[in-house]
């Protein structure tokens, strides 16, 4: 946040020209809507100044005095009415050089604020209407809030809606590791109360479970009445290379996936059913230690795989998954528009982003002390391959996704590291491809089989469809999940051969195209799935 003292210092922010904090207007009769769009930014972001009178490249020409009375009016009025919250800001008339300029401070606000009913935000220095990027907007609202969304209250639930199972698994790895925890004394209900996952809404003033007991110990009809969109992991394996998938060619037929574990459980059952997973598809690997032997897949991806579960955003929209090629695992997340700034995994700051989901992981042993994940993963990596590589993007502020490499073992001998179930000489290699009939057998989808009317270019949106359409989504919702812009098309490729074959239905069967028409997964759909 820049706070002008002096024409000196409003000089010199000028001379540095506009930034993420600075923006200049060259209104000069009458103030435009992108000095309050500009405005509404730097309230929904970290705050900034705006310098009225100046061209984009920094030459002052100043405002016309016969106009500044109904500038000032038009500013007082549109913060007032045009504002969601309405804001109090007061212009700075400063002059320089004989020539009068609008300096307008604008704090960082606590609260989201709309101009004419949209939302606007920064990405750097540049103005973003967001108002339609559904998950930029929720994204903003979550930085504006000063908690973590693993505490927002569920006033109704009851004991009888978390899942029993979950809790013993919980006990029974506790025990396994301190038989006298002061946990296994407790009751499943003084358990959550002790441990703060019951609190009262500072809003609402209601009190209750907080989300966090839903995504620990939920039955899998209970998370999706609390979280019914955005809760949902998906384990997908490939006998293909990373680079080969993303830019197939000629020698390679086209595989959806080898392996696949869609998961809506609680996030006990969701670890345990990612580590199986990863058992079942990635090579295991044993570092021998004079009398001792450390399996060191098992450390590896236990980092990686609770690093993907506790610092996830669970109401972000976008799920989390797991990608597992022959030669690289990926990990995706919703991310914070707060880490979009972020390059490199080695820099990233340590971050409790859910406290409570953290405290049950770390006594269960699946996680250690804050800082630990990334330290284990640069730690156990070369053992599993000498030259990994890792990798840390952030896609469009709405994507977090982590990448290692591995399968390279050459010199694994000179670190004492044995290799066992698959290996390298097991991956898919062009040299082993069965003849054409053959691929065409083994790679077909099981939705291919059951829509045979349905384009192999949509069949991946297809199966998402399905996937998500396990509640009810109306057509808007379902083309913005797998960003198609078309109806029409929409409805011809994916749409129409999904009802076809019964695997898709109409709540209003009567009215196809009525405005409040949705679509859900039949039974034959999710036999399928």
């Amino acid at each position: 946040m820049i706070i002008v003292m002096d024409v000196r210092g409003l000089k010199q922010i000028i001379s540095r020209g506009e930034g993420p904090f600075v923006d200049f207007s060259k209104c000069t009769t009458e103030l435009t809507d992108s000095v309050f769009q500009s405005i509404c930014s730097f309230l929904n972001k970290e705050g900034g100044s705006i310098i009225v009178g100046v061209h984009d490249y920094g030459k002052i020409v100043g405002v016309a005095e016969l106009f500044i009375d109904n500038m000032l009016k038009k500013f007082a009025n549109a913060m007032e009415e045009e504002f969601s919250p309405a804001c109090s800001l007061a212009p700075e008339i400063v002059d320089i050089n004989g020539k009068k300029l609008f300096h307008i401070s604008v704090p960082k606000s606590g609260e989201v604020h709309r101009y004419k009913n949209k939302v606007y935000d920064r990405m750097g220095s540049e103005v973003c209407d967001i108002t339609y990027s559904y998950n930029l907007v929720e994204n903003l609202y979550l930085r504006k809030r000063n908690e973590s969304s693993e505490n927002i209250v569920c006033p109704f639930l009851r004991m009888s809606e978390l899942d029993e199972m979950a809790f013993r698994v919980m006990r029974e790895r506790i025990a396994s590791h301190n038989p006298s925890h002061p946990w296994l004394s407790l009751t499943n209900e003084e358990l959550l109360h002790t441990n703060g996952f019951w609190r009262k809404d500072p809003i609402s003033r209601k009190e209750g479970f907080v989300l966090a007991a839903v995504l620990l110990f939920g039955k899998e009809e209970t998370i999706q009445n609390y979280n019914p969109v955005t809760y949902r992991m998906d384990a997908i394996y490939r006998k293909i290379s990373y680079d080969k998938f993303f830019h197939p060619s000629s020698n390679y037929p086209e595989s959806r996936y080898d392996d696949r574990d869609i998961i809506f459980s609680n996030l006990i059952d969701a670890y345990a059913r990612l580590m199986k997973f990863v058992q079942r598809n990635l090579p295991k690997r044993v570092l021998n230690k004079q009398t001792t032997s450390v399996n060191v897949r098992e450390k590896l991806f236990r980092e990686i795989i609770t690093n993907l579960l506790v610092h996830r955003e669970y109401t972000h929209k976008y799920p989390c998954r797991l990608l597992v090629f022959s030669d690289r695992v990926v990990t995706e997340n919703g991310a914070h528009t707060f880490l979009q700034e972020k390059k490199s995994f080695n820099s990233l700051d340590v971050e409790q982003r859910n406290p409570l989901i953290y405290k049950v992981f770390r006594e269960m042993k699946w996680i250690d002390e804050p800082g630990s994940g990334k330290n284990n993963i640069f730690r156990y990596a070369p053992f599993y391959d000498k030259s990994y590589e890792v990798g840390l993007e952030i896609k469009n502020a709405e994507k977090f996704v982590f990448s290692i490499s591995y399968g390279n073992e050459e010199g694994l001998d000179d670190l004492n590291l044995l290799s066992s179930s698959a290996t390298s000489s097991s991956l898919y290699t062009p040299s082993r491809l069965p003849d054409k009939a053959k691929i065409e057998w083994i790679y077909a989808s099981r939705l291919s089989e059951a829509c045979p009317s349905i384009d192999i270019s949509y069949v991946d949106k297809a199966e998402s469809i399905l996937e998500a359409c396990v509640k009810p989504l109306p057509i808007q919702d379902m083309m913005r999940m797998v960003k198609q812009s078309n109806r029409t098309r929409f409805r011809q490729n994916i749409i129409k051969p999904l009802l076809e074959e019964g695997l898709l239905a109409m709540r209003i069967p009567t009215k196809p195209s009525s405005p409040l028409q949705k679509y859900f997964t039949t039974e034959k759909g999710k036999t399928l799935l």
